[in-house]
């Protein structure tokens, strides 16, 4: 096999990866955008955005990419794996909301029942598109990788209170934003955790069992593949 067959495996095989997580993360921006026009308080990452794109002349898109990027960061000084997926996370989730909401395809939600409707109906939905996009296995989003490498300096805390612990500190400082904060905030921060679970179940996935791949191994293969 020549070095162009090789490389093109190589290539074909991560495009298709990234594609797949792609697919995955417009769905989860999808999701994103139900909790937004739920209008019944929305999860405690998308109020910050919220809070952001309110206090700040940049999009509610453009905010979540900035605070993707921060969180990056982060991880990265956590020594957290950063790969392709992790940077498509943190892009395509931004884009695909201020897509969305251009479309305005969803009306904002006034009546309790649908209130409440949309917004599980989106907690779903984005659990739905962590599922795909991680099943790519090209190192989790930002905000995933955060939460992980908390809960791995956290041992004997259950990994579901250190989320519950995460999404209340970030929702404190959305406060100071003025962002939106209502029931429904607090259905994402208690119950969020139980759905996902409960989505997982359903589709037999267990995020544990992925082997993701980081930018070093991403990079060491794309070279294996040029010597061949």
């Amino acid at each position: 096999m020549n070095n162009a067959e090789t490389f093109t495996q190589f290539f074909l095989n991560r495009l298709g990866r990234c594609l797949y997580a792609t697919v995955g993360l417009l769905i989860f921006a999808v999701g994103s955008y139900f909790q937004l026009q739920a209008n019944f308080g929305m999860s405690p990452w998308s109020s910050l955005n919220q809070g952001l794109s309110m206090n700040f002349p940049i999009t509610f898109g453009t905010a979540s990419i900035l605070t993707s990027v921060l969180i990056i960061m982060v991880d990265i000084l956590m020594k957290e794996p950063i790969g392709l997926g992790t940077i498509l996370n943190a892009l395509v989730i931004g884009i695909g909301t201020d897509i969305c909401i251009a479309l305005d395809f969803l009306p904002v939600q006034t009546n309790l029942i649908f209130q409440l409707i949309v917004l599980l109906a989106g907690i779903v939905i984005t659990c739905i598109g962590q599922f795909i996009y991680m099943k790519a296995c090209l190192s989790c989003g930002p905000r995933d990788s955060l939460l992980v490498g908390l809960g791995k300096r956290f041992p004997n805390v259950q990994i579901g209170t250190v989320n519950i612990v995460l999404l209340a500190v970030v929702q404190v400082g959305c406060l100071f934003l003025g962002s939106t904060i209502g029931l429904g905030t607090v259905i994402c921060v208690l119950f969020t955790g139980t759905i996902m679970n409960i989505v997982f179940k359903i589709l037999k996935f267990n995020p544990r069992e992925l082997k993701h791949e980081g930018l070093p191994e991403t990079m060491a293969a794309a070279k294996k593949a040029l010597r061949k």
